[in-house]
Protein backbone atom coordinates (compact mmCIF):
# COMPACT_ATOMS: atom_id res chain seq x y z
CA UNK A 1 0.00 0.00 0.00
CA UNK A 2 1.24 3.48 -0.85
CA UNK A 3 1.64 5.32 2.43
CA UNK A 4 3.76 8.14 1.15
CA UNK A 5 1.02 10.71 1.63
CA UNK A 6 -0.30 9.39 4.93
CA UNK A 7 1.49 11.93 7.11
CA UNK A 8 1.88 15.69 7.03
CA UNK A 9 5.10 17.27 5.83
CA UNK A 10 7.19 18.48 8.85
CA UNK A 11 8.68 21.96 8.40
CA UNK A 12 11.17 21.61 11.26
CA UNK A 13 14.06 19.20 11.75
CA UNK A 14 12.83 16.01 13.43
CA UNK A 15 15.12 14.55 16.10
CA UNK A 16 15.05 10.95 17.34
CA UNK A 17 17.42 9.88 20.12
CA UNK A 18 18.59 6.28 20.34
CA UNK A 19 20.20 4.97 23.51
CA UNK A 20 22.40 1.96 22.91
CA UNK A 21 22.71 -0.79 25.55
CA UNK A 22 25.78 -1.04 27.77
CA UNK A 23 28.51 -3.13 26.15
CA UNK A 24 30.03 -6.23 27.73
CA UNK A 25 33.22 -4.27 28.42
CA UNK A 26 31.26 -1.51 30.18
CA UNK A 27 29.29 -4.03 32.25
CA UNK A 28 32.51 -5.82 33.23
CA UNK A 29 34.01 -2.55 34.46
CA UNK A 30 30.89 -1.71 36.45
CA UNK A 31 29.89 1.46 34.59
CA UNK A 32 26.43 2.75 35.54
CA UNK A 33 23.56 3.85 33.32
CA UNK A 34 23.08 7.63 33.65
CA UNK A 35 20.32 8.09 31.01
CA UNK A 36 16.79 7.44 32.26
CA UNK A 37 13.39 7.49 30.54
CA UNK A 38 10.85 8.47 33.21
CA UNK A 39 7.95 7.27 31.08
CA UNK A 40 9.11 5.19 28.06
CA UNK A 41 6.09 5.93 25.80
CA UNK A 42 6.90 9.64 26.07
CA UNK A 43 9.82 11.10 24.01
CA UNK A 44 11.48 12.40 27.17
CA UNK A 45 14.68 11.48 28.99
CA UNK A 46 16.70 12.65 31.98
CA UNK A 47 20.50 12.77 32.00
CA UNK A 48 22.53 12.72 35.19
CA UNK A 49 19.29 12.88 37.20
CA UNK A 50 18.79 16.60 36.57
CA UNK A 51 18.95 17.67 32.90
CA UNK A 52 15.72 16.88 31.06
CA UNK A 53 15.26 16.75 27.26
CA UNK A 54 12.22 16.22 25.02
CA UNK A 55 12.58 15.12 21.40
CA UNK A 56 10.42 13.87 18.54
CA UNK A 57 11.15 10.25 19.50
CA UNK A 58 13.29 8.51 22.12
CA UNK A 59 14.30 4.86 21.70
CA UNK A 60 15.62 2.95 24.68
CA UNK A 61 18.19 0.10 24.61
CA UNK A 62 15.46 -2.52 24.22
CA UNK A 63 14.04 -1.06 20.95
CA UNK A 64 15.04 -3.04 17.83
CA UNK A 65 15.96 -1.83 14.34
CA UNK A 66 12.53 -2.48 12.80
CA UNK A 67 10.72 -0.37 15.40
CA UNK A 68 13.13 2.54 14.89
CA UNK A 69 12.47 2.41 11.14
CA UNK A 70 8.70 2.05 11.40
CA UNK A 71 8.21 4.79 14.01
CA UNK A 72 10.59 7.50 12.81
CA UNK A 73 11.93 6.84 9.34
CA UNK A 74 9.47 5.11 7.03
CA UNK A 75 6.91 7.92 6.78
CA UNK A 76 9.43 10.58 5.74
CA UNK A 77 11.43 8.23 3.47
CA UNK A 78 8.33 7.63 1.37
CA UNK A 79 7.93 11.39 0.87
CA UNK A 80 10.62 10.88 -1.77
CA UNK A 81 7.93 9.29 -3.97
CA UNK A 82 5.83 12.46 -3.64
CA UNK A 83 8.68 14.59 -4.99
CA UNK A 84 10.20 15.89 -1.73
CA UNK A 85 13.91 15.95 -0.87
CA UNK A 86 14.66 13.96 2.31
CA UNK A 87 17.78 13.87 4.52
CA UNK A 88 18.54 11.49 7.39
CA UNK A 89 21.60 12.28 9.54
CA UNK A 90 23.15 10.01 12.16
CA UNK A 91 25.21 11.87 14.79
CA UNK A 92 26.91 10.86 18.02
CA UNK A 93 30.24 10.08 19.62
CA UNK A 94 32.39 7.25 18.31
CA UNK A 95 31.03 3.83 19.25
CA UNK A 96 27.47 5.04 19.93
CA UNK A 97 25.84 2.96 17.16
CA UNK A 98 25.42 5.44 14.27
CA UNK A 99 26.57 3.16 11.43
CA UNK A 100 24.68 0.22 12.97
CA UNK A 101 21.46 2.27 13.09
CA UNK A 102 21.67 3.82 9.63
CA UNK A 103 22.95 0.64 7.95
CA UNK A 104 25.72 1.94 5.69
CA UNK A 105 27.88 -1.10 6.53
CA UNK A 106 25.33 -3.58 5.11
CA UNK A 107 27.09 -6.43 3.28
CA UNK A 108 24.51 -9.22 3.26
CA UNK A 109 22.03 -10.35 0.62
CA UNK A 110 18.85 -10.37 2.70
CA UNK A 111 17.30 -8.52 5.61
CA UNK A 112 17.72 -9.70 9.18
CA UNK A 113 16.63 -8.20 12.48
CA UNK A 114 19.99 -6.40 12.79
CA UNK A 115 19.77 -4.55 9.46
CA UNK A 116 19.67 -0.75 9.65
CA UNK A 117 17.25 1.74 8.13
CA UNK A 118 18.97 2.23 4.74
CA UNK A 119 18.38 -1.31 3.33
CA UNK A 120 14.81 -1.25 4.66
CA UNK A 121 14.18 2.11 2.99
CA UNK A 122 15.51 0.84 -0.36
CA UNK A 123 13.14 -2.14 -0.28
CA UNK A 124 10.12 0.09 0.45
CA UNK A 125 11.10 2.64 -2.22
CA UNK A 126 11.43 0.02 -4.97
CA UNK A 127 8.25 -1.71 -3.84
CA UNK A 128 6.26 1.50 -4.38
CA UNK A 129 8.14 2.56 -7.54
CA UNK A 130 7.54 -0.84 -9.16
CA UNK A 131 3.84 -0.64 -8.27
CA UNK A 132 3.63 2.85 -9.77
CA UNK A 133 5.43 1.70 -12.91
CA UNK A 134 2.67 -0.84 -13.50
CA UNK A 135 -0.06 1.76 -13.08
CA UNK A 136 1.79 4.39 -15.15
CA UNK A 137 2.52 2.11 -18.13
CA UNK A 138 -0.68 3.19 -19.84
CA UNK A 139 0.11 6.93 -19.88
CA UNK A 140 3.85 6.51 -20.57
CA UNK A 141 5.15 7.81 -17.24
CA UNK A 142 8.72 6.60 -16.60
CA UNK A 143 10.61 6.21 -13.33
CA UNK A 144 14.38 5.97 -13.02
CA UNK A 145 16.28 5.35 -9.77
CA UNK A 146 19.98 6.13 -9.40
CA UNK A 147 22.36 6.05 -6.46
CA UNK A 148 25.62 7.75 -5.52
CA UNK A 149 28.01 7.30 -2.58
CA UNK A 150 30.59 9.85 -1.46
CA UNK A 151 33.03 10.11 1.43
CA UNK A 152 34.39 13.20 3.16
CA UNK A 153 37.80 12.20 4.52
CA UNK A 154 40.07 14.85 6.06
CA UNK A 155 37.97 17.54 4.32
CA UNK A 156 38.42 15.92 0.88
CA UNK A 157 35.51 14.47 -1.11
CA UNK A 158 36.01 10.98 -2.61
CA UNK A 159 33.72 9.03 -4.95
CA UNK A 160 33.15 5.59 -3.38
CA UNK A 161 31.49 4.11 -6.49
CA UNK A 162 34.22 5.07 -8.95
CA UNK A 163 36.29 2.31 -10.59
CA UNK A 164 39.42 4.48 -10.48
CA UNK A 165 42.29 4.39 -8.02
CA UNK A 166 41.90 6.14 -4.67
CA UNK A 167 43.83 9.29 -5.63
CA UNK A 168 41.79 9.59 -8.86
CA UNK A 169 38.48 9.60 -6.97
CA UNK A 170 39.07 13.05 -5.48
CA UNK A 171 36.24 15.48 -6.35
CA UNK A 172 35.42 19.14 -5.83
CA UNK A 173 32.29 21.02 -4.72
CA UNK A 174 30.52 23.59 -6.90
CA UNK A 175 27.47 25.84 -6.68
CA UNK A 176 24.76 25.91 -9.35
CA UNK A 177 22.93 28.97 -10.64
CA UNK A 178 20.29 28.64 -7.91
CA UNK A 179 22.83 28.69 -5.07
CA UNK A 180 22.62 24.95 -4.44
CA UNK A 181 25.66 22.72 -3.98
CA UNK A 182 26.60 19.79 -6.21
CA UNK A 183 29.64 17.55 -6.76
CA UNK A 184 30.66 17.48 -10.45
CA UNK A 185 31.91 14.13 -11.69
CA UNK A 186 30.25 12.13 -8.89
CA UNK A 187 29.29 8.67 -10.16
CA UNK A 188 25.52 8.13 -10.39
CA UNK A 189 24.57 4.54 -11.18
CA UNK A 190 21.14 3.55 -12.48
CA UNK A 191 19.73 0.69 -10.37
CA UNK A 192 16.75 -1.49 -11.27
CA UNK A 193 16.15 -3.13 -7.89
CA UNK A 194 16.85 -2.81 -4.17
CA UNK A 195 19.24 -5.77 -4.41
CA UNK A 196 21.35 -4.00 -7.06
CA UNK A 197 21.44 -0.81 -4.97
CA UNK A 198 22.52 -2.82 -1.92
CA UNK A 199 25.35 -4.42 -3.89
CA UNK A 200 26.67 -0.97 -4.77
CA UNK A 201 26.22 0.11 -1.15
CA UNK A 202 28.39 -2.81 -0.02
CA UNK A 203 30.95 -2.04 -2.74
CA UNK A 204 31.24 1.59 -1.61
CA UNK A 205 31.28 0.75 2.10
CA UNK A 206 34.27 -1.51 1.48
CA UNK A 207 36.26 1.51 0.26
CA UNK A 208 35.43 3.71 3.24
CA UNK A 209 38.27 4.82 5.53
CA UNK A 210 38.13 2.84 8.80
CA UNK A 211 40.65 2.16 11.55
CA UNK A 212 40.61 0.75 15.12
CA UNK A 213 40.89 3.00 18.17
CA UNK A 214 40.79 2.23 21.87
CA UNK A 215 37.10 3.26 21.92
CA UNK A 216 35.93 1.48 18.76
CA UNK A 217 37.44 -1.54 16.98
CA UNK A 218 35.93 -0.45 13.61
CA UNK A 219 35.88 3.32 13.87
CA UNK A 220 34.79 5.16 10.71
CA UNK A 221 37.29 7.91 9.99
CA UNK A 222 35.15 9.81 7.50
CA UNK A 223 31.65 11.18 6.88
CA UNK A 224 29.66 9.41 4.15
CA UNK A 225 26.56 10.36 2.16
CA UNK A 226 24.60 7.68 0.27
CA UNK A 227 22.05 9.30 -2.05
CA UNK A 228 19.02 7.82 -3.81
CA UNK A 229 17.88 9.92 -6.80
CA UNK A 230 14.37 9.39 -8.20
CA UNK A 231 13.58 10.81 -11.65
CA UNK A 232 10.05 10.65 -13.03
CA UNK A 233 9.07 11.89 -16.48
CA UNK A 234 5.81 12.11 -18.41
CA UNK A 235 4.78 10.35 -21.60
CA UNK A 236 5.51 11.33 -25.18
CA UNK A 237 3.35 14.45 -24.92
CA UNK A 238 4.99 15.66 -21.70
CA UNK A 239 8.76 15.30 -21.34
CA UNK A 240 8.97 17.14 -18.02
CA UNK A 241 11.27 15.57 -15.41
CA UNK A 242 10.79 15.65 -11.64
CA UNK A 243 13.89 14.93 -9.52
CA UNK A 244 13.81 14.16 -5.79
CA UNK A 245 16.70 13.00 -3.61
CA UNK A 246 17.08 10.99 -0.40
CA UNK A 247 20.35 11.44 1.51
CA UNK A 248 21.59 9.03 4.20
CA UNK A 249 24.35 10.87 6.09
CA UNK A 250 26.55 8.78 8.38
CA UNK A 251 28.67 11.30 10.28
CA UNK A 252 31.97 10.19 11.77
CA UNK A 253 31.87 10.02 15.55
CA UNK A 254 33.18 12.84 17.67
CA UNK A 255 35.98 11.70 19.95
CA UNK A 256 38.51 12.92 22.46
CA UNK A 257 42.10 12.08 21.64
CA UNK A 258 42.77 11.37 25.33
CA UNK A 259 40.12 8.62 25.37
CA UNK A 260 40.73 7.19 21.92
CA UNK A 261 44.54 7.37 22.39
CA UNK A 262 44.85 8.58 18.83
CA UNK A 263 48.29 9.39 17.47
CA UNK A 264 49.86 9.87 14.06
CA UNK A 265 47.31 9.43 11.24
CA UNK A 266 44.51 8.67 13.71
CA UNK A 267 45.17 11.97 15.50
CA UNK A 268 45.09 13.93 12.24
CA UNK A 269 41.81 12.21 11.34
CA UNK A 270 40.41 13.00 14.79
CA UNK A 271 41.28 16.70 14.39
CA UNK A 272 39.58 16.93 10.98
CA UNK A 273 36.48 15.05 12.20
CA UNK A 274 36.03 17.32 15.23
CA UNK A 275 36.72 20.40 13.11
CA UNK A 276 33.92 19.50 10.69
CA UNK A 277 31.50 18.66 13.50
CA UNK A 278 32.33 21.96 15.22
CA UNK A 279 31.45 23.85 12.02
CA UNK A 280 28.23 21.83 11.79
CA UNK A 281 27.39 22.72 15.41
CA UNK A 282 27.95 26.42 14.66
CA UNK A 283 25.57 26.20 11.68
CA UNK A 284 22.91 24.49 13.80
CA UNK A 285 23.26 27.12 16.54
CA UNK A 286 22.96 29.96 14.00
CA UNK A 287 19.88 28.43 12.36
CA UNK A 288 18.26 27.74 15.74
CA UNK A 289 18.85 31.31 16.96
CA UNK A 290 17.49 32.68 13.68
CA UNK A 291 14.26 30.70 14.20
CA UNK A 292 13.85 32.05 17.73
CA UNK A 293 14.64 35.63 16.63
CA UNK A 294 13.13 35.66 13.16
CA UNK A 295 13.24 39.45 12.95
CA UNK A 296 17.02 39.54 13.20
CA UNK A 297 19.28 38.60 10.29
CA UNK A 298 21.75 35.88 11.27
CA UNK A 299 24.79 34.91 9.22
CA UNK A 300 25.03 31.14 8.72
CA UNK A 301 28.63 30.09 8.04
CA UNK A 302 28.06 27.16 5.65
CA UNK A 303 31.43 27.81 3.98
CA UNK A 304 33.49 27.05 7.10
CA UNK A 305 33.62 23.37 6.16
CA UNK A 306 32.92 21.11 3.19
CA UNK A 307 30.65 19.09 5.49
CA UNK A 308 28.36 22.08 6.13
CA UNK A 309 28.36 22.97 2.44
CA UNK A 310 27.25 19.45 1.51
CA UNK A 311 24.49 19.60 4.18
CA UNK A 312 23.40 23.13 3.28
CA UNK A 313 20.12 21.99 1.73
CA UNK A 314 19.38 19.57 4.60
CA UNK A 315 19.63 22.23 7.32
CA UNK A 316 17.47 25.26 6.69
CA UNK A 317 16.82 24.41 3.02
CA UNK A 318 14.35 22.54 0.82
CA UNK A 319 14.37 19.19 2.61
CA UNK A 320 12.54 17.04 5.12
CA UNK A 321 15.25 16.28 7.67
CA UNK A 322 15.53 13.71 10.45
CA UNK A 323 18.48 13.66 12.85
CA UNK A 324 19.21 10.37 14.60
CA UNK A 325 21.21 11.22 17.71
CA UNK A 326 22.91 8.08 19.06
CA UNK A 327 24.17 8.18 22.65
CA UNK A 328 25.95 5.95 25.13
CA UNK A 329 24.29 5.54 28.57
CA UNK A 330 27.58 4.73 30.37
CA UNK A 331 28.66 7.14 33.12
CA UNK A 332 32.21 7.49 31.74
CA UNK A 333 30.72 8.89 28.49
CA UNK A 334 28.50 11.38 30.32
CA UNK A 335 30.15 14.54 28.95
CA UNK A 336 29.98 13.34 25.33
CA UNK A 337 26.38 12.19 25.80
CA UNK A 338 25.29 15.56 27.22
CA UNK A 339 27.05 17.33 24.35
CA UNK A 340 25.16 15.17 21.81
CA UNK A 341 21.81 15.77 23.53
CA UNK A 342 22.33 19.55 23.66
CA UNK A 343 23.41 19.46 20.01
CA UNK A 344 20.21 17.58 19.08
CA UNK A 345 18.03 19.85 21.23
CA UNK A 346 19.24 22.90 19.26
CA UNK A 347 18.53 21.11 15.98
CA UNK A 348 14.84 20.79 16.96
CA UNK A 349 14.45 24.54 16.49
CA UNK A 350 15.67 24.59 12.88
CA UNK A 351 12.92 25.40 10.39
CA UNK A 352 13.26 24.01 6.86
CA UNK A 353 11.32 24.91 3.72
CA UNK A 354 10.34 21.52 2.22
CA UNK A 355 8.46 21.82 -1.08
CA UNK A 356 7.77 19.38 -3.88
CA UNK A 357 10.35 19.43 -6.64
CA UNK A 358 9.06 21.34 -9.66
CA UNK A 359 8.98 19.41 -12.94
CA UNK A 360 11.43 20.73 -15.53
CA UNK A 361 9.39 22.20 -18.44
CA UNK A 362 9.84 20.66 -21.86
CA UNK A 363 11.80 22.56 -24.49
CA UNK A 364 9.82 21.10 -27.40
CA UNK A 365 12.10 19.33 -29.89
CA UNK A 366 15.36 20.19 -28.11
CA UNK A 367 14.34 18.42 -24.90
CA UNK A 368 13.82 14.94 -26.30
CA UNK A 369 17.09 14.91 -28.24
CA UNK A 370 19.08 15.96 -25.17
CA UNK A 371 17.36 13.36 -22.97
CA UNK A 372 17.96 10.60 -25.53
CA UNK A 373 21.65 11.53 -25.79
CA UNK A 374 21.94 11.49 -21.99
CA UNK A 375 20.40 8.01 -21.85
CA UNK A 376 22.72 6.73 -24.62
CA UNK A 377 25.84 8.00 -22.87
CA UNK A 378 24.72 6.50 -19.55
CA UNK A 379 24.18 3.10 -21.20
CA UNK A 380 27.57 3.38 -22.96
CA UNK A 381 29.37 3.97 -19.65
CA UNK A 382 27.56 1.01 -18.01
CA UNK A 383 28.32 -1.30 -20.96
CA UNK A 384 32.00 -0.37 -21.04
CA UNK A 385 32.31 -1.01 -17.31
CA UNK A 386 30.85 -4.50 -17.78
CA UNK A 387 33.21 -5.22 -20.70
CA UNK A 388 36.19 -3.99 -18.70
CA UNK A 389 35.30 -6.25 -15.76
CA UNK A 390 34.97 -9.28 -18.07
CA UNK A 391 38.35 -8.47 -19.59
CA UNK A 392 39.98 -8.32 -16.17
CA UNK A 393 38.47 -11.72 -15.27
CA UNK A 394 39.77 -13.21 -18.54
CA UNK A 395 43.27 -11.90 -17.87
CA UNK A 396 43.16 -13.36 -14.35
CA UNK A 397 42.07 -16.76 -15.72
CA UNK A 398 44.85 -16.79 -18.33
CA UNK A 399 47.52 -16.03 -15.73
CA UNK A 400 46.59 -18.97 -13.49
CA UNK A 401 49.35 -21.60 -13.51
CA UNK A 402 48.41 -24.93 -15.09
CA UNK A 403 49.74 -28.26 -13.95
CA UNK A 404 49.86 -31.78 -15.37
CA UNK A 405 51.02 -31.71 -19.01
CA UNK A 406 52.59 -28.27 -18.62
CA UNK A 407 54.78 -29.53 -15.78
CA UNK A 408 56.40 -32.06 -18.15
CA UNK A 409 56.88 -29.66 -21.08
CA UNK A 410 60.36 -28.79 -22.28
CA UNK A 411 62.03 -25.47 -21.54
CA UNK A 412 61.63 -24.37 -25.15
CA UNK A 413 57.89 -25.00 -25.07
CA UNK A 414 57.56 -23.10 -21.80
CA UNK A 415 59.48 -20.19 -23.25
CA UNK A 416 57.24 -20.10 -26.33
CA UNK A 417 54.13 -20.31 -24.18
CA UNK A 418 55.44 -17.54 -21.95
CA UNK A 419 56.12 -15.34 -24.98
CA UNK A 420 52.59 -16.00 -26.30
CA UNK A 421 50.97 -15.21 -22.94
CA UNK A 422 53.05 -12.07 -22.67
CA UNK A 423 51.77 -10.91 -26.05
CA UNK A 424 48.17 -11.74 -25.11
CA UNK A 425 48.52 -9.98 -21.77
CA UNK A 426 49.95 -6.88 -23.43
CA UNK A 427 47.10 -6.82 -25.96
CA UNK A 428 44.52 -7.38 -23.21
CA UNK A 429 45.92 -4.56 -21.09
CA UNK A 430 45.88 -2.26 -24.11
CA UNK A 431 42.26 -3.17 -24.80
CA UNK A 432 41.40 -2.57 -21.13
CA UNK A 433 43.11 0.84 -21.26
CA UNK A 434 41.18 1.77 -24.40
CA UNK A 435 37.89 0.79 -22.74
CA UNK A 436 38.73 2.89 -19.68
CA UNK A 437 39.64 5.88 -21.88
CA UNK A 438 36.40 5.49 -23.82
CA UNK A 439 34.41 5.26 -20.59
CA UNK A 440 36.20 8.37 -19.32
CA UNK A 441 35.33 10.26 -22.54
CA UNK A 442 31.68 9.19 -22.21
CA UNK A 443 31.58 10.17 -18.51
CA UNK A 444 33.02 13.60 -19.30
CA UNK A 445 30.41 14.12 -22.03
CA UNK A 446 27.71 12.96 -19.62
CA UNK A 447 28.91 15.42 -17.00
CA UNK A 448 28.78 18.29 -19.53
CA UNK A 449 25.40 17.25 -20.96
CA UNK A 450 23.43 16.59 -17.78
CA UNK A 451 23.49 20.20 -16.47
CA UNK A 452 22.29 21.38 -19.90
CA UNK A 453 19.39 18.92 -20.02
CA UNK A 454 18.29 19.19 -16.38
CA UNK A 455 19.59 22.43 -14.78
CA UNK A 456 19.12 24.79 -17.74
CA UNK A 457 15.61 23.45 -18.35
CA UNK A 458 14.42 25.23 -15.18
CA UNK A 459 13.70 28.92 -16.04
CA UNK A 460 14.36 31.83 -13.71
CA UNK A 461 10.92 32.68 -12.19
CA UNK A 462 11.94 36.36 -11.79
CA UNK A 463 12.35 36.88 -15.58
CA UNK A 464 9.74 37.15 -18.31
CA UNK A 465 10.65 34.32 -20.66
CA UNK A 466 7.54 34.47 -22.90
CA UNK A 467 9.51 36.02 -25.80
CA UNK A 468 12.83 34.21 -25.28
CA UNK A 469 11.70 30.58 -24.93
CA UNK A 470 12.31 29.58 -28.59
CA UNK A 471 15.74 31.16 -28.37
CA UNK A 472 16.45 29.18 -25.15
CA UNK A 473 15.42 25.93 -26.82
CA UNK A 474 17.64 26.66 -29.81
CA UNK A 475 20.53 27.62 -27.51
CA UNK A 476 20.16 24.36 -25.53
CA UNK A 477 20.01 22.32 -28.75
CA UNK A 478 23.19 24.03 -30.00
CA UNK A 479 25.04 23.35 -26.76
CA UNK A 480 23.92 19.68 -26.76
CA UNK A 481 25.19 19.30 -30.33
CA UNK A 482 28.53 20.87 -29.32
CA UNK A 483 28.93 18.34 -26.47
CA UNK A 484 28.02 15.42 -28.74
CA UNK A 485 30.39 16.67 -31.48
CA UNK A 486 33.22 16.91 -28.96
CA UNK A 487 32.44 13.38 -27.74
CA UNK A 488 32.53 11.99 -31.30
CA UNK A 489 35.78 13.85 -32.08
CA UNK A 490 37.54 12.52 -28.95
CA UNK A 491 36.23 9.00 -29.56
CA UNK A 492 37.34 9.06 -33.23
CA UNK A 493 40.82 10.21 -32.16
CA UNK A 494 40.99 7.33 -29.68
CA UNK A 495 39.76 4.82 -32.28
CA UNK A 496 42.38 5.92 -34.82
CA UNK A 497 45.23 5.66 -32.31
CA UNK A 498 47.49 2.78 -33.52
CA UNK A 499 47.68 -0.37 -31.44
CA UNK A 500 50.92 -1.96 -30.23
CA UNK A 501 50.78 -4.50 -33.07
CA UNK A 502 50.31 -1.75 -35.64
CA UNK A 503 53.19 0.24 -34.15
CA UNK A 504 55.47 -2.79 -34.31
CA UNK A 505 54.86 -3.20 -38.05
CA UNK A 506 55.60 0.46 -38.87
Amino acid sequence: MDTSSATAVPDTVQVAVRIRPLSQRELAKGYENVIIQPNPPEPRLVARGQEEFTFTEVFGPEVDQLEVYERSVKAIVLKLIDGFNVSILAYGQTGSGKTYTIGTSFTGSRLTGQVGILPRALLDIFSIVNAKKGKAAADGTRYRVCCSFMELYQDHVYDLLSHRQRYERLLGIREDVGGGVFVPGLTELAVASAEEALRWLGHGAGSRATAPTSMNKESNRSHTIFTVILRSSGGTSDERVTISKLHFVDLAGSERAKKSRACGDRLRECIQINKGLLALGNVISALASHTKNSRNTVYVSYRDSKLTRLLQNSLGGNSITLMLACVSPACYNLEETLSTLRYADRALAIRNKPTKSSPSPSLESGSSSGTDALERLTKTVSRLRVENEKLRQRISAELRPTFGATANATGKHLLAQNRLLHGQLKASFEESTRNELRASIAENALGRLEPLVITEMIPDPTLDTSDSEPKSAEELRRKCLEVLLRYRTEYEALRQRPTAQQRSTI
